[in-house]
């Protein structure tokens, strides 16, 4: 007692200067900390604009003609075509309601994506500042600033930006619902406030609340779980991910209460009822587009992350380089693996295990999904004659986690090597720069038919017309060009047959843009829309090509337009 008051009476001009370099140390920190939110809304105004300026003046793919298709229905039969495709309605329905508003500007309608994924990026920065802290929310900022492959797929006219944002989302209600965001949260503000003992005698006041609080978690959850899988199937993943997460928590807990959120999947499962007949449909019906043929082998595997870091094919790269990329996985697989090792060993703090579990799903939520993938492509290219099911494009959904694992791998290195390990951020940090170029010049580069799409500007050197009508090869062709060809009633495509009414063909189903054979056309002229890869542009005349003479040929990328006469 004496001692504290000598301590009161006589201050130490040391420990005074101490205090002061703490309060003001800490003033510093809190002012960061109330900084987050400004940097994350500036980092994801940054990646909406980066992403829409890479795909601003991009040429419309297959994929992405096929979603304005389906927009351009009346609700009931676009709802009726989504049945017999292999994707769900809601990205659809939600672009149709924008396309008014677009109009036929390209690059208005990839807006709403792009948004999406800023949106995303904004979510993921404030998680992984709730749960590790400020210093891996600024570690990650330019990491998804910079993940060309995330920018990539932002912009493209498909679901997978507003995948990644569900995904993002539903993981953010996830955590909070258990209680891991906002104890660490609390634990915060009382630990700064000095009100421990306060927050004690006030505990049971609040715990009502807090119930109740994860309740409404629970129920945003189970919404944010209908929406995904009514926006893409492929977010299945992300819930098994977080189911897994949460059954080996539960049981580590040994508590029944720990198993509550078994009612919010219950809850997902309801709300997904009226669907459930279409996806069982389409799960038993069998798609007539072009199959998947990238191996789900090593060699795949050295792909996936080429084209996630790089933007390019293991072909592609020079040695150097990707052995460059193998060295960079191969050290943050063993920091990630050194991390767990480490927290193997008997965590002192509740702080530190919550720290772990959240470590541990977001590393899950990139490494399950990528895994069940090419393990179910790898099995299926048994039974396919080896065609697989597996395109890097899937793996879009959970890149936000990529990169934050990245992020994560860095400032556990930074941790235990000091600022040596800087150079493994710097390493990694210049890598995505580099693949964002890459992605940037490359533009909307298909890396299953390993081409890029040229259609927009080659229908700028086509004329459509009744004197001369634009023929395409087949029904893929047709779709890879639509939209530049839409508004002309001469615009067609060749097949023989039927038109399957079941897959991505059954919106040209008993279409009158259909042509049996070229024989059809009653112009002297036509415009044949194929390949810059054909080498035979003649023998989808048939019968009738010595009634044709060829007379001239345009490409740009991908596409070609051949012109005849008789």
């Amino acid at each position: 007692m004496t001692t504290m008051k000598n301590e009161a009476v006589t201050p130490d001009t040391g420990h005074a200067c101490e205090s002061t370099d703490d309060g003001r140390a800490s003033w510093i920190a809190s002012a960061i900390r109330r900084s987050i939110p400004a940097q994350a809304a500036c980092c994801a105004l940054a990646t909406t604009v980066l992403s829409w300026l890479m795909g601003r003046s991009q040429s419309l793919w297959f994929d992405e003609q096929y979603s304005l298709i389906l927009a351009s229905r009346p609700v009931s039969e676009l709802v009726a075509l989504t049945a017999v495709d292999a994707h769900p309605p809601l990205y659809y329905l939600l672009l149709k309601t924008w396309m008014p508003v677009a109009g036929d500007n390209v690059a208005l309608l990839r807006l709403p994506n792009c948004v999406c994924l800023g949106f995303a990026v904004f979510v993921l920065i404030m998680l992984m500042r709730d749960l590790f802290g400020d210093r891996v929310a600024v570690a990650c900022m330019l990491m998804l600033v910079c993940g060309g492959f995330m920018l990539r797929y932002g912009y493209e006219l498909r679901m997978y930006s507003p995948a990644m944002l569900l995904a993002v989302g539903g993981t953010a209600m996830l955590l909070h619902a258990v209680g891991l965001i906002g104890q660490r949260d609390r634990q915060h503000r009382v630990s700064d406030a000095a009100e421990i003992d306060v927050g004690n005698r006030q505990g049971d006041c609040c715990r009502s609340h807090d119930r109740r609080r994860r309740i409404a978690w629970w129920c945003a959850y189970a919404v944010t779980v209908t929406l995904g899988m009514l926006t893409l199937y492929l977010t299945a993943f992300v819930w098994l991910t977080h189911a897994i997460w949460l059954t080996a928590r539960s049981w580590r807990m040994q508590q029944l209460s720990a198993w509550r959120w078994l009612f919010a999947y219950a809850t997902s499962v309801i709300l997904f009822l009226p669907w459930m007949p279409a996806l069982l449909g389409q799960l038993g019906g069998s798609s007539v587009l072009p199959p998947v043929r990238r191996r789900a082998n090593m060699s795949g595997v050295a792909n996936t992350f080429d084209i996630m870091l790089l933007g390019m094919t293991e072909t592609e790269l020079p040695s150097i380089v990707s052995l460059l990329v193998a060295a960079t996985m191969t050290l943050i697989v063993g920091i990630l693996i050194a991390e767990h090792w480490r927290e193997q060993q008997p965590v002192s703090t509740t702080a530190s295990q919550q720290s772990a579990e959240a470590t541990g799903l977001i590393i899950m939520l990139f490494a399950v999904p990528t895994a069940s993938l090419m393990a179910w492509s790898a099995v299926k290219e048994l039974f396919s004659g080896g065609y697989g099911m597996f395109s890097v494009r899937y793996l879009s959904v959970v890149a936000p986690f990529f990169y934050a694992t990245l992020a994560l791998a860095c400032v556990i290195a930074y941790r235990l090597r000091g600022r040596r390990a800087v150079l493994v951020y710097v390493v990694v940090l210049a890598t995505l720069i580099a693949g964002t170029i890459v992605y940037d010049v490359r533009g909307n580069h298909s890396f299953d038919r390993n081409d890029t799409p040229g259609s927009a500007e080659l229908s700028q050197q086509v004329v459509c017309s009744a004197a001369q009508p634009v023929v395409a090869q087949d029904e893929y062709t047709y779709i890879d060009a639509y939209w530049y060809y839409r508004d002309c009633p001469y615009y067609y495509f060749l097949e023989p047959g039927d038109v399957p009414d079941r897959g991505g063909y059954a919106p040209l189903h008993d279409s009158a843009a259909q042509l049996k054979t070229v024989a059809d056309l009653s112009a002297n002229r036509f415009t044949l829309l194929s390949w810059s890869t054909t080498r035979n542009y003649d023998k989808f005349l048939g019968s009738t090509a010595d009634q044709w003479t060829q007379t001239g040929i345009i490409k740009r990328d991908a596409n070609a337009a051949i012109t005849y006469h008789r």
